[in-house]
């Protein structure tokens, strides 16, 4: 039979707030425990590993400044319920995942053996399958908005361009076969590129909480805090 590999954890790391004169938005890893249960048929089975499909599940919603009423109005939904990894597996977010690159990460544990620590992710691959492994696995995303405004980016054309708008981008992070899912929000609101709002949320957030008058008070709050 052959190896496969499961995810037995997942877990939000190192998010840090980016700010700088041109943007502004977050640093964050998801980190997933995997463990490959190892093949059972010695080289009968190859050299192949079984993984689960990486899920990066993400709704973007874009919110306008109305002068005359003096209200914040919601443009439009960019993206929603968008598996990210599904539409570009190459992107350069998703650079870890990568078959070449995933197996990399077993060789800075302390107990990975020594004779091949220094060796290719292929190699490391082939013994990981022979006997089995544990180790973790990070994957990095940057998500950042312009204060001058502007359009592109990892998801998409922009539903607002000028220099005063709100993004909410909500994510659902995890893999095939894993229960755990990792639930997300960040929050960047610019008024005249200037940063009025950067808030990134370790839960999941109903659309009903995105325009919460009590909410949005307490993320601009965060703002020089």
């Amino acid at each position: 039979m052959k190896a496969k590999m499961t995810v037995t954890k997942l877990e939000l790391r190192k998010i840090k707030l980016m700010q700088d004169t041109g943007r502004v938005g977050h640093n964050f890893e998801l980190v997933a425990k995997v463990r490959v249960q190892p093949r059972t048929m010695g080289a009968l089975s190859g050299e192949g590993i079984e993984c689960p499909e990486l899920q990066w599940i993400e709704t973007i919603d874009w919110y306008r400044f109305d002068t005359f009423t003096n209200n914040w109005i919601q443009a439009g939904t960019q993206t929603r319920n968008k598996d990210l990894y599904k539409a570009n597996p190459t992107s350069h977010t998703f650079n870890t995942w990568q078959e070449e690159n995933r197996y990399a990460f077993a060789r800075h544990t302390p107990w990975f053996p020594a004779a091949l620590k220094n060796t290719y992710g292929t190699e490391a691959k082939h013994w990981i399958a022979q006997n089995g492994f544990e180790w973790e696995i990070p994957i990095k995303d940057i998500p950042a908005m312009s204060l001058q405004g502007g359009s592109g980016g990892g998801a998409g054309t922009s539903l607002v361009i000028g220099p005063t708008r709100r993004r909410i981008i909500r994510f659902e992070l995890g893999f095939t076969g894993c229960q755990q899912r990792i639930h997300c929000a960040q929050i960047l609101e610019t008024m005249n590129g200037r940063v009025t709002m950067h808030a990134f949320i370790q839960r999941k957030l109903s659309d009903a909480e995105l325009n919460a008058p009590q909410n949005v008070i307490t993320w601009r709050n965060l703002v020089g805090a």
